[in-house]
């Protein structure tokens, strides 16, 4: 008995290691820039089509380079107040099919009201289909009520499953999945694509405090030609997690009214190594000759603290906005330990008061990032994550006009810590950076 309960605990706990080497363990693999192969604007249905006919895609599949393309339109929208009733009326406009990657969409007063509406589209005829993230969603907890009433109303729903067991398939009724190829790889993705016409990504969730203030956020409206690969990109890993696809992929990418003419690159972080939107943003700031302008919330990746750091040292321009009070103290403790460093540097550090700072936003130069990559190692490297990123002057304007100028009015210079206790702690987060 003894020797059996010896091996037993020898395997779970190989188990565990086995579980954490995978979910805390960092593979970096070339992303950037897109080679010739990268999935272009026009290549986008074909590439869905490809990616459907495989025998059983992985969710780390989804991780290809998607080549330059173009904008028409970029309009960031700051506070739930601004974004939600557009991203609203969007859908209510929707004839064809709305899409939903989501990773926070919970059961209160803006995630109820946005299900109701998708109910009300179903009624119409317009297919709705719906990834979600089972921790950030908790679609199988409080949140399962409400995404059963989407689902009898004929919406297609997947779910990521953070936590064993993995199952494919729709919701509710899924399959188990032996590979369990899920477990430990949040999709903390916010992503909208309406009618194959209009794409929205950002980072904010179907939640009350984003709608209330609590949590100071931004999201932005896309169309143009990119709003094929973001198409391609929800499809891909809408069937990657076992949902089905149409044969006729035709009316999900409908040539654009208006291409545009803005530069535009859709970005990813996929688990396993494939992080396009973090060698994107290395390089960014790498080359930044002017100035940078950072707004995230969890700053903590050594890396990318350094980077930030040289720019300032050889003359950009560098402001970081961040909360004065943050919904994740650890992480705000960390980045605190590199205060001085940073000042020193030259770089202008700005806490934001009152709500929690939440929008991950980039401005170097003349170029934009926006999406959910938060800075730090399990966005940078660990999680699924979206981003675009725009090289257009008018557009940086825009993120500079209605984001860091108003914000960094209101906010106050960030200070090192000046007492042992609070200098000790910090520098006790900041070495455990790597998993926060």
């Amino acid at each position: 008995m003894r020797k059996a309960l010896a091996v037993i605990a020898v395997v779970f706990a190989a188990l565990f290691l086995l579980l954490a080497h995978r979910v805390l363990g960092i593979v970096q693999k070339p992303s950037w820039p897109p080679g010739p192969q990268a999935i272009t604007s026009a290549g986008a249905e074909r590439a869905v089509a490809a990616f459907a006919a495989r025998d059983d895609p992985r969710p780390d599949d989804i991780g290809v380079s998607y080549a330059w393309s173009t904008a028409a339109t970029i309009d960031p929208l700051p506070e739930g107040k601004n974004f939600f009733p557009r991203i609203f009326d969007d859908v209510r406009n929707a004839r064809g099919s709305v899409h939903v990657l989501m990773f926070g969409w919970r059961e209160g007063d803006i995630g109820t009201k946005f299900t109701d509406l998708l109910i009300q589209k179903r009624r119409e005829g317009v297919e709705v289909r719906v990834i979600v993230d089972a921790y950030g969603s908790r679609a199988f907890g409080a949140a399962e009520p409400m995404f059963r009433r989407l689902s009898d109303a004929g919406a297609q729903i997947v779910v990521n499953d953070v936590l064993p067991w993995d199952e494919d398939g729709l919701f509710p009724d899924r399959s188990f999945d032996w590979r369990q190829d899920e477990v430990g790889r949040a999709d903390h993705r916010k992503l909208y694509v309406i009618d194959g016409k209009v794409a929205w990504t950002g980072g904010a969730g179907l939640e009350d405090h984003f709608q209330n203030g609590g949590f100071h956020d931004v999201m932005v409206r896309v169309t143009g030609a990119v709003v094929r690969q973001a198409q391609a990109l929800f499809l891909t890993s809408f069937r990657s997690h076992g949902g089905p696809l149409p044969t006729d992929l035709d009316p999900y990418f409908p040539p654009p009214a208006q291409r545009g003419t803005i530069p535009i690159a859709l970005l990813q972080v996929v688990p396993g190594g494939f992080q396009s939107a973090t060698q994107a943003m290395r390089e960014l700031v790498d080359h930044s000759r002017t100035r940078l302008d950072v707004m995230n919330p969890y700053l903590t990746d050594a890396d990318f603290i350094q980077r930030i750091e040289a720019a300032a040292r050889r003359g950009v321009k560098v402001r970081i906005v961040v909360s004065q009070k943050s919904n994740n103290p650890q992480a705000s403790a960390a980045l605190k330990h590199h205060y001085g460093d940073l000042l020193d540097a030259g770089v202008r550090i700005y806490e934001y008061p009152g709500a929690v700072v939440h929008a991950k936003l980039m401005v170097a130069d003349d170029t934009s990032v926006f999406g959910t990559v938060n800075l730090d190692a399990w966005a940078l490297y660990r999680n699924f994550e979206v981003a675009m990123m725009s090289r257009d002057a008018k557009t940086a304007s825009l993120f500079e006009q209605r984001v860091f100028d108003p914000d960094i009015a209101k906010s106050r210079p960030g200070e090192p810590e000046t007492s042992y206790g609070a200098r000790l702690g910090n520098w006790f987060w900041d070495k455990l950076s790597y998993f926060l």
